[in-house]
Formats: C-alpha cells, structure tokens, sequence
C-alpha cells in the first residue's frame, strides 16, 4: 500500500493506522491485496483500491474503488484507457462513511453484476472533514 501524509502528529498517525486496518479488512472482502491500494491523508483524506476486472459498459478502462472521507465509497472507470482521471459510475451511499467491508463488497459485486441496486447517482455527504482525529474517531472500529 502506498499511503501520502503530512508531517506525522499523534492524530494523523493515529488515523494512518485505522484508515489502513479499514483498508486491509475491505481489499481482504474484496479478495484483492493490500498492493492494489493507494491512500492520500493530506486532506481531504481519499483512498483508492484498484480492481481487477472491467465493468461490461466500458470494456477499455480500468476500474478503481474510490473512497472519500466525505462521501465514502464510489466506483469509478477511468476517462482513458490508462488514465488516472475517473469517472465515478455509482456512490454506495448509506449513513456512514466506513460501513462494513461486506457491504463495500456487495456494492462492487452488484455493479459487477450490472445489477445497480446499490447506487446512488450523486455523491452523498456522509460527514464534513474535520481533521484527522475526527475521522480517526469514526474509523475506531478499525485499530
């Protein structure tokens, strides 16, 4: 996993260490390594789990699992083949911005499957980003 942070304090490592514990425990539902992960904590925390396979509707891009301290998970296909620019393509939504890693997992299968059930088509505001002990506090499961 590569993970960008800023200058380490108490709280941000803190938050390093549950963000990467939720991340483990949703790329192990998922069935995917640690190595296809990516985590940015220089705010707005984001993290980024890269998938292995295509959605039917575009069979050229890549598919990567976004995450959003804001807006938690959403699944998007990149704007070229190869590029690092996204286009989300469904929000999980609900009420928290870490939900259950078998409930991320069901999101990705459901689009696998092309059955959308679990999509929002907007990006849901799950929670302001308030610093990493705030966020830290709502990864506590996860340490």
């Amino acid at each position: 996993m590569t993970t960008s942070t800023p200058a380490p304090t108490e709280s941000s490592l803190d938050l390093m260490t549950r963000l990467n514990a939720y991340l483990e425990d949703v790329a192990s539902a998922l069935g995917i390594g640690m190595n296809s992960c990516t985590a940015d904590l220089t705010g707005p925390v984001t993290a980024c789990l890269k998938l292995e396979w295509r959605l039917s509707g575009f069979p050229e891009r890549d598919v990567d699992l976004l995450w959003h301290e804001e807006h938690g998970w959403s699944a998007a296909v990149a704007k070229h083949a190869g590029d690092d620019h996204h286009v989300v393509v469904g929000y999980l939504g609900g009420r928290m911005v870490a939900p259950q890693p078998r409930r991320v997992a069901r999101f990705v299968e459901t689009l696998r499957t092309g059955d959308h059930q679990d999509c929002w088509p907007g990006p849901p505001t799950l929670r302001t980003a308030g610093g990493p002990s705030a966020l830290a506090k709502e990864l506590s499961a996860w340490a």
